[in-house]
């Protein structure tokens, strides 16, 4: 009695083989553009999000709550450094000249520093959102020594996956507070500040 071979011939792995390269050639680029959206949606959300907690507990507590770069160890605030180096939310117990951290136990919520290619920058210069953003007892937006405060962050792709048209979106922060997440077109693959 003859007992017949089961398996695959030469030809047909390398049919099956040349199937897969085919539609990874054409699947990969939307694949990552796809990747690349989602990263930049989940970082814009993260930033809202704390913004959003800043805001509530600050009325909450009736107290002024900060967000400001965060350092790398997540404890201080990094004036100089750039939001998607992780950013912290704490009790502005004694808001002086710059955003910090008087006790560790005043930090609300730390974010890590963000991977791959996505870039948050602020405007405003020194004292605007491109250094921290501060809310009152009563809900406003304020800088630290009491004056208004409005400004626009932009979550940016520097990946080529991504348009020119799709790859940022806009954090906009009213002097009431408000915080609005818009869509930004025609920003280049070098994302600079809003």
């Amino acid at each position: 009695m003859l007992q017949r071979s089961v398996g695959f011939t030469l030809i047909e792995l390398m049919v099956t083989v040349a199937i897969l390269a085919i539609l990874l050639a054409v699947g990969g680029p939307a694949l990552q553009g796809f990747i690349e959206s989602s990263r930049m949606r989940s970082a814009t959300h993260d930033l809202y999000s704390d913004l959003q907690l800043a805001r509530l507990e600050a009325i909450r507590r009736n107290q002024r709550v900060t967000v400001c770069k965060a350092n790398a160890s997540l404890t201080q605030c990094n004036n100089t450094g750039a939001w998607h180096g992780g950013w912290l939310v704490f009790l502005d117990t004694l808001p002086g000249s710059s955003p910090a951290v008087e006790n560790a136990s005043d930090i609300l919520r730390a974010h890590a520093a963000l991977n791959g290619n996505i870039r948050i920058l602020g405007n405003g210069g020194a004292n605007g959102t491109a250094t921290y953003a501060s809310f009152a007892p009563d809900g406003t937006s304020k800088q630290l020594n009491g004056a208004f405060m409005a400004g626009t962050w932009r979550v940016c792709s520097t990946s080529s996956a991504l348009s020119d048209d799709n790859r940022a979106r806009h954090l906009i922060l009213n002097n009431s507070g408000r915080i609005v997440s818009q869509s930004a077109s025609g920003v280049p693959a070098t994302c600079p500040a809003p």
